[in-house]
């Protein structure tokens, strides 16, 4: 059975592929396309838009390095919009941050953001077994001597457990979209082992005292004096030498 294609108008004259990439990510915003539905082939493109094949491949190619679309070949091929991929996401929004060459201060003031509002819903969400398992990841912060980048991930690991007993699939992405770069902040602000640093396990035990107590607000502050606190001390570091 033959597919239908979504109903498109036809491209701006003064670039018909960018006509065709634009049109199709505004009906995407407005929620006139959704995840899965039938886009066209490239023939049925090319008569909706009254032009050749060549802009719209072009076009599609261009949606397709987005992850807006999904192209399948043979006779019963098309462009098909895509569904959702969080993982996708993050990883094409780490790739920007490296990018831009965000600096340290800029990074932790989106993990701020991040993790304040993170640790506020999960003193709200979170369950029994939830909070348990928060101290269980705060508790293998200190267990034994870890070098620079194993007691790195150690720490990362407990925040992004808050992030996920937030149960934002949003905040989720952005947390995995910037571990990259905290990893390499943090590496390079370190020293070698792990318990110069793990002063900060008070600080860290208080947020999940406040989770446990499920008190929104206390979590979000206790949080917010946490990370201010590190991203001045990361900082300093990183001007002093870092751990070398």
């Amino acid at each position: 059975m033959e597919q239908t294609p979504i109903k498109l108008t036809k491209a701006r004259v003064q670039s018909l592929s960018n006509g065709i990439v634009e049109q199709v990510l505004e009906a995407l915003f407005a929620g006139k396309l959704k995840p899965g539905q039938f886009l066209g082939t490239e023939a049925q493109l090319s008569e909706t838009f009254e032009t050749s094949r060549v802009p719209i491949r072009e076009a599609l190619g261009r949606l397709a390095a987005l992850g807006v679309i999904n192209i399948k070949t043979g006779a019963r091929g098309g462009a098909t919009i895509a569904r959702g991929d969080p993982e996708q996401f993050a990883i094409a929004l780490a790739v920007q941050f490296m990018l831009i060459d965000a600096s340290p201060e800029e990074i932790f003031d989106v993990r701020i953001a991040i993790e304040s509002r993170a640790a506020e819903l999960a003193a709200g969400r979170a369950t029994d077994e939830d909070v348990a398992r928060l101290y269980d990841l705060l508790a293998a912060i200190t267990t034994g001597r870890a070098t620079r980048r194993a007691f790195t991930e150690k720490i990362l690991r407990f925040h992004s457990g808050i992030v996920e007993v937030s149960r934002s699939r949003g905040l989720l992405s952005l947390m995995h979209a910037i571990e990259h770069a905290l990893l390499n902040v943090h590496i390079a602000a370190s020293p070698l082992i792990g318990e110069p640093v793990a002063t900060n396990f008070a600080g860290l035990k208080t947020i999940v005292d406040q989770i446990a107590a499920r008190d929104p607000e206390g979590a979000r502050l206790a949080m917010v004096d946490h990370l201010v606190a590190r991203q001045r001390e990361v900082i300093h570091r990183l001007e002093q030498g870092g751990g070398r």
